[in-house]
């Protein structure tokens, strides 16, 4: 049978298969494309997270790093020699409680001040702190910062000095 021009073809009848998707069909599809893309979005958000607390631990770690530098160059510049004469004999007698003071005094000649970090979320500072060790002649240099990811409290770096100057000293 030939349909000509402009005449309309009979409507077929839809059968069952030919009427789409039920509604119950289209909630379920919806409710397994929300999970999925809940997932992808935590991925995501666990993501950006992660990235922000390394840039601020790398920031913190350098920080840290670079004044144990200054730390070691200063010990290293201070020598018997380059102390004053009536500085030497106390210097030797207690070589971590004289390095300890030329480290924490003012404007002084080997002075190193504690890190300072800016541009750290949460204003993480850094602190800290120059003490004697348990051992004769020994310095100890604690660092101690709140960590950048919250399921970590309190970090800790610690470096123990043995002045330079005191293998110089002569035993009395």
């Amino acid at each position: 049978m030939k349909h000509q021009h402009g005449q309309k073809q009979p409507a077929r009848k839809l059968s069952q298969d030919d009427k789409g998707f039920t509604l119950v069909e289209v909630l379920i599809a919806g409710g397994i494309l929300v999970m999925v893309m809940m997932g992808v979005a935590r991925i995501s958000i666990q993501s950006i997270t992660s990235g922000r607390n390394r840039i601020e631990r790398d920031k913190i770690e350098a920080a840290i790093h670079n004044n144990i530098q200054l730390i070691q160059q200063a010990d290293a510049k201070l020598t018997l020699e380059s102390m004053p004469t009536q500085d030497q004999r106390s210097a030797c007698q207690d070589p971590a409680q004289y390095l300890k003071q030329q480290l924490e005094k003012k404007d002084g000649k080997v002075s190193v001040p504690a890190p300072e970090l800016t541009g750290i979320e949460g204003g993480s500072s850094v602190k800290r702190v120059i003490e004697l060790g348990k051992h004769p002649g020994i310095t100890v240099v604690t660092y101690e910062f709140p960590a950048p990811e919250n399921s970590i409290g309190t970090e800790r770096r610690v470096v123990e000095l043995n002045p330079n100057f005191q293998t110089r000293c002569i035993l009395e």
